[in-house]
């Protein structure tokens, strides 16, 4: 690699470190505090030194990567595969910029080879990029998906010319991206049917001898294991019989190997427990059970795939069968409880220096199927732990933002007590609204954490392709806050805090002034975070600007408290006193 690009990837993981707020907090306040701080603007620092890597080096290079040459293109790939390599995933994004020039060059010079590589590579990278949108409503995320099969789609048409096709390595690209089109399709009919055509492809002598180097039998046992995942079809029906037996073959290959060795791995036990409960072959309170004792015998602190597995995603799937079985919700609580606090134990005290893209994705996995029922921890306490341990500068920025929107109520509460009342939940605002007005900002970017985007936001600019997956973050902060009762009072304000109060601009669309009980929190929440975001900026005359945009972007009803000294003294002071969100922060991580 040159020495920009090892140089952007020495920044991409000192910024991570640098997130990292329980990092040497033993020290006293004071010495963490000056920490942070410093912290704070290395990373700054850091973050214009990529933006210049970016534009000074790599864009320039791909403007004129038609006239490359091989070594420079050499440089380019192993730059990209530093920055995509299945663990960290430091960078996604620069991946993909990467990929899609190389597939421009491999299409212009009409290189099959090229195109086939390229395609397959772009594939993995929009699936990697997409694993931000998991969880977030399917109508809102399914051009991403889409555009994801398509690439995979297009390399394996391909297939056709598998016999001409000399280069061996370009055969298992072909192959590869077929497999991979079931990844990217949500429609289980059609990721069964895709499985069941690579079964046969790897298994044809036709094939296998036309490229005898590629690893068939690997390929194989990965095809079996990407059809057992769709076991979850055994029971829920609408499947002929032989997509059945397809997906119960696929399991059994699978499966039972792993349940007559001695010390049968966890990650493929639970899926032959969850095949035989699907199946009918045993029933619920045997299969709760079975959960129960491999969550129950993995240590805590036990931090690589196994113990995640075990300790994050097990408890996960044990409160997705008792959503689905309510039944069993009064009796199975107190375990689920044990579950859950082992759990939170667990991403409490991982090292994050190991931070991994798998343990992002277990994280999103809680953040999205918790579930939340008498007798458990709250949603509410829960993602405040996560957001505190895990995103940082955005639990800080939260913080601001609900400051300054409890200071915009205190003022329009004295001046018009009534304002609040169709807000439904507030029996009595005099005494609950100040702690509604924190929550509500507190969660306004709470879609964000699950998304895992503000890591690269401080890391560079975002790209076109990723602003588009940006904006979800409010439909996800709505959809998660909204299916929990300690949270479904601030889901508007995370849905409707980036729309315009005329409605012409701004997103998500789905967000409709007029149809939302909680409007006016919405519409301070909207101003409040305009004002921490403009003053970060550097923006002059700050408050005469936002004024300047009411009736269109922001409620001319909160823009006329503006105008009141004594309240912009009040934000001001909290624009430019943050040491009480982080003394706040550090009496939590020591537990004072």
């Amino acid at each position: 690699m040159l020495a920009y690009q090892e140089q952007y990837i020495s920044n991409m993981r000192e910024i991570a470190q640098l997130a990292d707020f329980f990092c040497d907090a033993g020290n006293g306040f004071e010495e963490w505090f000056q920490k942070r701080k410093e912290a704070g603007i290395k990373s700054e620092r850091l973050k214009a030194e990529n933006i210049s890597l970016l534009n000074d080096h790599l864009f320039p290079t791909l403007d004129h990567l038609h006239e490359a040459s091989a070594e420079e293109i050499q440089d380019l790939v192993a730059f990209a595969d530093a920055l995509m390599d299945w663990k960290e995933n430091l960078d996604c994004g620069v991946y993909i910029v990467i990929h899609d020039a190389l597939l421009s060059v491999c299409r212009t010079r009409k290189d099959r080879n090229g195109m086939i590589r390229e395609l397959y590579k772009l594939g993995m990278g929009h699936y990697y990029r997409n694993r931000m949108i998991q969880g977030i409503d399917e109508t809102k995320t399914n051009s991403f998906i889409f555009e994801n099969e398509m690439l995979f789609t297009e390399a394996g048409t391909y297939l056709k010319y598998f016999e001409e096709i000399e280069d061996e390595e370009t055969k298992g690209y072909i192959i590869r991206a077929l497999a991979n089109i079931s990844i990217c399709t949500r429609d289980r009919r059609k990721r069964v049917a895709v499985s069941a055509r690579i079964l046969q492809i790897v298994q044809d002598p036709y094939y296998r001898n036309l490229a005898p180097s590629i690893p068939w039998d690997i390929f194989l046992r990965k095809t079996h294991q990407q059809m057992s995942a769709n076991r979850s079809v055994l029971s829920s029906g609408g499947m002929s019989t032989d997509e059945l037996a397809a997906v119960l073959e696929s399991c059994q290959y699978v499966f039972e190997p792993e349940k007559n060795t001695g010390n049968p791995e966890i990650r493929w036990l639970w899926p032959y427990y969850e095949m035989e409960y699907s199946c009918g072959f045993a029933d619920l309170s045997t299969t709760l059970g079975r959960m129960e004792r491999l969550i129950m015998h993995m240590p805590y602190d036990r931090y690589d795939e196994s113990g995640l597995y075990a300790n994050v995603q097990l408890p996960v799937y044990y409160g997705r069968l008792l959503r689905d079985n309510p039944s069993r919700q009064k009796k199975n609580t107190g375990f689920l409880q044990y579950a859950y606090e082992k759990m939170m134990n667990t991403l409490m005290t991982y090292p994050v220096a190991e931070v991994s893209d798998y343990l992002i994705y277990m994280i999103t996995l809680v953040l999205t199927d918790y579930l939340e029922i008498e007798g458990v921890e709250t949603y509410q306490s829960m993602t405040m732990k996560i957001m505190q341990r895990y995103a940082g500068n955005l639990y800080i920025d939260s913080c601001v933002v609900a400051d300054i929107m409890q200071v915009i109520c205190k003022y329009i509460y004295q001046e018009d007590p009534h304002f609040f009342d169709d807000i439904p939940h507030l029996k009595n605002p005099e005494t609950e609204l100040m702690e509604y007005a924190k929550f509500c900002g507190m969660y306004h970017d709470f879609g964000l954490l699950k998304m895992q985007i503000s890591r690269l936001m401080q890391s560079r600019n975002l790209f076109d392709h990723e602003s588009g997956i940006f904006q979800l973050h409010a439909i996800s902060g709505y959809d998660d806050l909204k299916a929990r009762p300690s949270t479904s009072p601030y889901a508007d304000i995370a849905l409707g805090h980036h729309r315009y109060y005329n409605g012409n601009d701004g997103y998500p669309e789905e967000y409709i002034r007029n149809h939302s009980p909680y409007r006016q929190m919405v519409d301070i929440a909207a101003i409040a975070v305009a004002i921490k975001d403009e003053f970060s900026s550097g923006k002059e005359d700050l408050f005469a600007d936002i004024i300047s945009r009411e009736h269109k972007q922001f409620s001319p009803v909160i823009t006329s408290y503006l105008h009141n000294a004594s309240l912009l003294e009040e934000i001001e002071n909290i624009l430019t006193s943050k040491t009480k969100y982080y003394q706040d922060m550090y009496r939590q991580m020591k537990g004072l």
